[in-house]
């Protein structure tokens, strides 16, 4: 019996194509991109933001962090000022406008509460995470919030699920893991047991109704 869906945040809930997030910004401040180099440029930051995301375990690293990603991704694609709109970019890191929700949330959150699912997001993320999720006005949807940095281990690591598992008093068997990459998201959770679900970000989790 299905008790609890766990969520991937980034991809999954959140946007992560900078044109869903970042034309506005760069409009406020005069400036353009060239889109054209966007798939190494983003390629290239989040692999950054990846390598280093555990190190993040503070408020202050955390900001470092993206401050570094927002230079890098702005570097990229060809923006002429990138530190100063990387400087903009963390001051205003609590702007939901920053963090674009995909598709179905937060209204299917609130069905699968209504259906008396426990929920939980399951991240590779820094510490800022919960920060992040309440400015969106999601937090509250989860009983709990795991990011990867706060516990020093990242996904497909088993260590991270069973964590989840194990403070949740939830069997494999009784959850549904929902994410955007083939992985972290569906092949790690399937192995300990759990059922899985890949979604698109163009999409976002409105598949999770019809899974069920």
């Amino acid at each position: 019996m299905l008790r609890a869906v766990f969520f991937d945040v980034g991809g999954t809930l959140i946007h992560t194509d900078p044109r869903t997030w970042l034309p506005p910004v760069l409009e406020r401040f005069g400036e353009e991109a060239d889109w054209r180099r966007l798939p190494q440029a983003a390629r290239e930051a989040y692999a950054f933001y990846e390598a280093h995301h555990l190190a993040a375990r503070d408020r202050e690293a955390a900001i470092a962090l993206w401050r570094e990603f927002d230079r890098r991704l702005l570097a990229g694609l060809g923006v002429k000022n990138p530190e100063q709109i990387a400087d903009w970019l963390v001051e205003h890191w609590r702007d939901p406008g920053l963090w674009p929700r995909t598709p179905g949330t937060p209204e299917v959150l609130a069905e699968l509460r209504r259906r008396g699912l426990r929920l939980a997001a399951v991240s590779n993320w820094d510490v800022l995470l919960p920060e992040i999720l309440a400015a969106m006005g999601l937090a509250d949807y989860f009983e709990r919030i795991y990011a990867s940095a706060a516990l020093g281990v990242p996904k497909p690591d088993p260590a991270i699920y069973q964590r989840a598992l194990s403070e949740l008093g939830l069997r494999p068997g009784e959850v549904l893991f929902v994410g955007d990459r083939p992985e972290p998201d569906y092949e790690a959770p399937k192995r300990l047991g759990m059922r899985a679900l890949l979604v698109r970000p163009e999409e976002g989790i409105l598949p999770v109704l019809k899974a069920l």
